[in-house]
This record gives C-alpha cells, sequence and structure tokens, in this order.
C-alpha cells in the first residue's frame, strides 16, 4: 500500500470523528438534555481510545518496523499502548449505555454500574499482568496473546451493543409517542449496525492491507450517520424551548456576576434549575453528593435565598 493512500486512510476517520465529536458537543450545549451529555462523552472516549490504541499502535507499529526494531520489541509494544487505552473504551460504551437509559428518564441501576465497573478493573489488571508476564519474563506466546486479545474485544463489543439495542427494545415496549419510539430504536439499530460492521471488519484485518483501515473508518467516523438523527430529534422534541433557554442563559451570567457565582456553581444551578436531585447533579457533573450539596449551601449564602424555588424565582426576575 502506498505512502499517500495509507496517509488518506489514516487522517480521513481522524477528521470525521473529530467533526462528530464537535456536532455532539453542539447539540450538547444547545440542549443541555442529560443524555445527549453522556453521548457526548462516549463519542470523546471512544475517539481517545481509536486515536491512541488503534491507529498509535499501528503508527508504532509501521515506525518501529522501518527501523528494524525486533518484532518481539513490535508486538510488545502494541499490546501496551492497547492495553493503556482499554479504560477508555470501557469507559465509552458505558456512557452509551447510560445515554440509552437517560432517554426514558432513568437511571442505570448502582448495582449494575458497580458490578460493571469492577470487572473492567479486573479484566485490565489480568490483562496486565499477562502482558507483564509476556514481555517482562518472557513467559508465553506473543502470537496467542494477541489472538485472545483480538476474540475479547469482539466479544465486548458484541455483548455491550447488544446490551444497549435491547435496553432500548424493552424500554420502547411503553413509548406512546410513535416519533419517539421510531427514533430511538432507529438509533439503536445504527449502532447494532455499527456493531456488526466493526466487528466483521476487525475479524477479518489479518486478511490484507486494506482491512484495518476500513475498521479505523468504521470505528471512528460511523457516528455522524446517528448524530443527524439525533439533531432532528431534538429540534422535534427540545427546539421550540431554544429560546427561552437563551433567555435564561443571558439571566444566568448576568446573576452569577451580580453574586460572584463560579463557574461550576452556575453549572449547579442550570440543573437545579431543570428540576434534577442532588444526585442527579452529581451524576452528570461527575461529582460526589456531598461536593453537589457544598456548592449548594455556598450558592444560598452568596444569593440569601432558603431554597430552590426562590433561587429559580430570584434568576428569573433579573
Amino acid at each position: 500500500m502506498g505512502e499517500s493512500l495509507r496517509l488518506i486512510l489514516l487522517f480521513t476517520p481522524l477528521i470525521a470523528g473529530a467533526i462528530a465529536i464537535f456536532f455532539s458537543f453542539q447539540l450538547m450545549k444547545r440542549y443541555g438534555v442529560p443524555f445527549v451529555i453522556s453521548y457526548f462523552y462516549y463519542l470523546v472516549f471512544l475517539y481517545i481510545f481509536g486515536v491512541y490504541s488503534l491507529i498509535g499502535s499501528g503508527v508504532l507499529e509501521h515506525l518501529f518496523i522501518r527501523m528494524e526494531i525486533e518484532q518481539d520489541i513490535i508486538h510488545s509494544a502494541r499490546l501496551f499502548m492497547i492495553f493503556l487505552g482499554i479504560p477508555f473504551m470501557a469507559l465509552s460504551t458505558f456512557m452509551l449505555l447510560r445515554s440509552m437509559v437517560e432517554f426514558f428518564q432513568r437511571k442505570i441501576a448502582h448495582a449494575f454500574t458497580l458490578s460493571y465497573f469492577i470487572t473492567s478493573i479486573l479484566a485490565f489488571i489480568l490483562y496486565g499482568f499477562f502482558i507483564i508476564k509476556l514481555t517482562r519474563f518472557e513467559q508465553g506466546d506473543y502470537q496467542f496473546l494477541i489472538t485472545v486479545q483480538r476474540w475479547v474485544f469482539l466479544g465486548f463489543m458484541v455483548f455491550m451493543y447488544l446490551v444497549v439495542y435491547l435496553n432500548i427494545v424493552i424500554l420502547t415496549r411503553k413509548q406512546t409517542d410513535s416519533y419517539e419510539k421510531k427514533f430511538i430504536r432507529r438509533f439503536g439499530s445504527w449502532y447494532l449496525l455499527f456493531m456488526v460492521l466493526s466487528c466483521t471488519s476487525f475479524a477479518l484485518s489479518p486478511l490484507h492491507d486494506i482491512v484495518p483501515h476500513v475498521f479505523i473508518f468504521i470505528f471512528l467516523s460511523w457516528h455522524l450517520i446517528p448524530i443527524l438523527f439525533l439533531s432532528l430529534y431534538l429540534e422535534k422534541y427540545h427546539g421550540q424551548s431554544s429560546s427561552v433557554q437563551e433567555d435564561f442563559a443571558i439571566k444566568l451570567m448576568a446573576f452569577a456576576e451580580k453574586f460572584e457565582i463560579s463557574k461550576r456553581e452556575r453549572e449547579v444551578i442550570q440543573l437545579i434549575c431543570k428540576g434534577l436531585a442532588n444526585q442527579e447533579i452529581g451524576d452528570s457533573l461527575f461529582i460526589s453528593l456531598q461536593t453537589v450539596k457544598d456548592h449548594i449551601h455556598r450558592i444560598f449564602v452568596k444569593t440569601g435565598v432558603k431554597n430552590r424555588v426562590q433561587l429559580t424565582n430570584l434568576i428569573r426576575s433579573m
């Protein structure tokens, strides 16, 4: 494969993935809906994994081959690059599942969250143990570990995206709005197809040099399609209130300047005015429940209000 074609195949998905993140950020900024926020972080974590572990390891291997470095060292470097990207893959799939659950105004059960991250951490540690055992103590077969890594990745992709789609199917059974049901099922179907195409191209990647590039292209570029459907849905269901939101944002800025409200406190206030409970605010901002309570206490002290209703009314009167 020529260098020019290789560079085109490398940079095209990078640019497409970055565009997808940019559009999702704009949607998050404009609408501020919880499931859109989670979806944005899904794309960010997935992009980091794709760039760092998939593209980064491939580029590193290409450079090492040109430098005529030993094959064992090349395999070792690739394994470590992918190993360090595993947490981002685990976070991305969790954020996608969380986004789909939040779409139905629900929360992921704490037991599932705990078991998911405990399992992910244990898998991360176990994989790291085998890499160290192989690379430092030369105990084991590189090809065997690479094969296991390939099939574990495929199994994880299939399992998580099937879980996401099955959750969508189950939760839409009680949906009365046909357009909303149609949207979320179509959205889930696109990611089911994404999983099938990604896994197929990844499984076939050893057959030809072009196939890994096809996998990378699908893995990073696919999200532009669901974002189109997402923007149409948000415009239909949340676009009517955008002018009200903009007016509220202007008042909130004036309010923040008057009472010397910090950026983080302003974010807490926005979520309070949307009716979120303390725990939901903590989940949205990735802070603890106690930190949320501390922020709210400082806001009340600065503004002289005694409850959320007074706070909201004070902002609207600006």
